[in-house]
């Protein structure tokens, strides 16, 4: 059975926008994903292997929660990356009512399994609804650990049947 993540989950304050970017078609997606690195570079952080783990986790993130916006919702969706002096946070935005779902119990390969890995490789996930749009959020720590170290203390439970 799919577990849908807890609603009304909203990112914590102090987090200032960096940019946005409007989301249409998957060429969007690919446009964001270069501009996403460079935007994490321009952040100050002294280029290092946690940098680049950061910079492939969040590109990993936006790209899985973009490709669920266009899948479900109709555009134009947004992604704001926003940051504080000690993380960054992903905003998605799209028009789908739903909510996100954990989704399990599909074979591999048939999808579905986006938000497990969004939980997994984020330290903070979580949606909400305003006016507008439904917000889909994902927050990153500058020097917080691997995804490996991360993997191996059980922080996010993989997906039924992995």
């Amino acid at each position: 059975m799919p577990d849908a993540l807890m609603a009304d989950a909203r990112p914590p304050d102090g987090f200032a926008e960096v940019t946005a970017w409007d989301l249409s078609t998957s060429d969007d997606l690919a446009r964001i994903r270069r501009e996403l690195h460079t935007e994490l570079l321009a952040r100050g952080q002294v280029e290092s292997a946690l940098l680049q783990d950061l910079q492939d986790r969040v590109v990993l993130v936006v790209s899985e929660l973009a490709t669920n916006a266009l899948r479900h919702g109709a555009p134009p969706s947004t992604v704001r990356l926003l940051c504080d002096a000690v993380a960054c946070l992903v905003d998605v935005t799209d028009t789908a009512e739903g909510a996100p779902e954990m989704s399990g119990g599909r074979p591999l390969g048939e999808g579905g399994y986006g938000m497990y890995l969004t939980a997994r490789l984020a330290d903070g996930v979580g949606w909400y609804l305003d006016t507008e749009a439904k917000h889909v959020w994902a927050r990153f720590v500058f020097d917080g650990p691997d995804t490996d170290h991360r993997a191996a203390q059980g922080a996010v439970p993989g997906p039924p049947g992995l």
